[in-house]
């Protein structure tokens, strides 16, 4: 019985940590950022991604459209590098780029995914509207 109840959540802890995993397709895609976490550690950059767009296309390019106010209507100023790139580690669950150097750990926690800087320790909070 003992041996039973082993095997038993063992399985459950692969198949919960296996329902975690997310693959560089599901990463593809335009991510809006909805909320920022941790902006002490970073002001000025969180301040800049808040409602701030990531693209992460499928020919690996990269960019970060930031939420631009002009009066009461907004607009959207690319602030990547040109010619950016970005790469997927599913063993680590990090997207690397190119140009910016910045690195992403991607966590899903509650049903909400979190892509967290790991140079500033900024925290944010996307969702894919499409």
């Amino acid at each position: 019985m003992k041996k039973a109840f082993i095997i038993l959540t063992t399985v459950l802890f692969a198949t919960v940590a296996q329902g975690q995993t997310l693959t560089q397709q599901d990463l593809m895609g335009t991510w809006l950022v909805s909320n920022v976490e941790n902006t002490n550690s970073n002001p000025k950059m969180a301040s800049a991604m808040a409602d701030a767009v990531i693209n992460l296309y499928a020919d690996n390019s990269f960019e970060i459209k930031e939420k631009q106010q002009s009066g009461a209507n907004y607009t959207y100023k690319t602030t990547t590098h040109k010619n950016a790139t970005w790469s997927y580690n599913p063993s680590t669950q990090t997207i690397s780029t190119t140009r910016s150097k910045m690195e992403l750990k991607i966590t899903q926690t509650g049903g909400k995914t979190y892509f967290t800087d790991t140079d500033s320790g900024l925290k944010f909070e996307v969702t894919k509207p499409i």
